[in-house]
């Protein structure tokens, strides 16, 4: 079998888009252990300046990508693309590609990236969906004195993931904080709009769900996020520290661990295969949550294509319930196949 790797082009010193080389790392070596071929296509950062403003063209990388498919003559596609550098919202787009050139793609379809790439329309569709979500609103600019939120929130990009602009002042106590903090965030995200959520204390949960034989879906072993020697004043929040800068206060301290005590598991893996239907996930993806001190679930982002890096929860997730990486990517195209 030959597969074909796409992906975006990193930053170098950017961590959040130098995971892909690692991921490829991974994939690359899963793919030889399977005895597939593979070659490794990059779509390059393609910014441009046109009527004084910056943007982007694709078309010629997406032109020349579709040569290299002619070329290779792939059997299926490892869909490594996260959106180029600044434009998130470019993610189902270029699934969206793929996808119309026949070819099975590996992860979730269009449609389901683009309901869960945007926060905003996935609340809705949770909501409308009897999945319970943190109580919030949306800011698209302008003015914000009549905004009505119950405090505490937390503010984040709706298009954003990776903890891509979470950060300690994203969680906010009153509205005069709210009010300084919109207008400058916003613009500060290229004028993405912001989601304005009930921030949830309590206990964050990471539930990896990979897709099996016959189009079911397996809940992996939920993990949860420690917030260890935490400041009682500071946030209990996954911020970009957190995830990103190695030798920070943050991402030193929040280790990830299976041992949930205490989380009622049952009832947190029937959430996440809820949203791997309602969603019409495929191939692989993470659900996370937020457990408030009644117990309560409350799900805060439905990730369609997580991370998958050695180091990633997804990976650790598969690795606690007896998965190996090969076995994982092998999984994965498997489920491209079938459709």
């Amino acid at each position: 079998m030959k597969v074909a790797i796409v992906h975006e082009e990193a930053t170098k010193g950017c961590p959040d888009t130098e995971d892909v080389i690692h991921e490829i790392g991974l994939i690359a070596d899963a793919l030889g252990k399977l005895n597939y071929d593979y070659r490794v296509f990059t779509i390059s950062d393609c910014r441009c300046v046109r009527n004084g403003r910056e943007t982007f063209d694709l078309t010629t990388e997406l032109s020349s990508l579709l040569d290299g498919f002619r070329v290779y003559c792939p059997d299926v596609i490892f869909n490594m693309v996260e959106g180029n550098k600044n434009t998130p919202r470019l993610l189902p787009a270029i699934a969206g590609f793929l996808e119309l050139t026949g070819l099975p793609v590996t992860g979730s379809r269009y449609e389901s990236l683009l309901t869960t790439t945007d926060k905003t329309l996935a609340r809705s569709i949770m909501a409308g969906s009897g999945i319970q979500t943190p109580e919030g609103l949306v800011y698209a600019g302008g003015g914000c004195d009549q905004l009505t939120v119950d405090m505490p929130c937390i503010v984040k990009p709706s298009m954003e993931d990776g903890s891509i602009g979470i950060e300690d002042e994203c969680v906010v106590h009153d509205a005069a904080e709210l009010r300084r903090l919109l207008p400058a965030k916003y613009q500060r995200h290229g004028r993405q709009p912001l989601l304005i959520e009930r921030y949830i204390a309590g206990r964050e949960l990471n539930v990896s769900v990979i897709g099996r034989d016959g189009g079911t879906a397996q809940v992996l072993p939920v993990a949860e996020i420690l917030f260890n020697d935490w400041p009682a004043d500071k946030p209990r929040i996954v911020s970009y520290k957190a995830k990103w800068e190695e030798g920070s206060f943050e991402y030193e301290n929040t280790p990830r661990s299976f041992d949930v005590v205490g989380v009622p598991v049952e009832r947190v893996k029937a959430l996440a295969l809820r949203c791997w239907d309602v969603f019409a996930l495929r191939g692989y993806a993470r659900v996370d949550m937020r457990m408030n001190d009644a117990g309560g679930l409350f799900v805060i982002e439905v990730n369609a294509n997580p991370c998958i890096a050695p180091w990633s929860g997804f990976i650790a997730a598969a690795r606690e319930g007896g998965y190996l990486e090969v076995d994982v990517i092998g999984a994965i195209i498997a489920a491209a196949r079938r459709g």
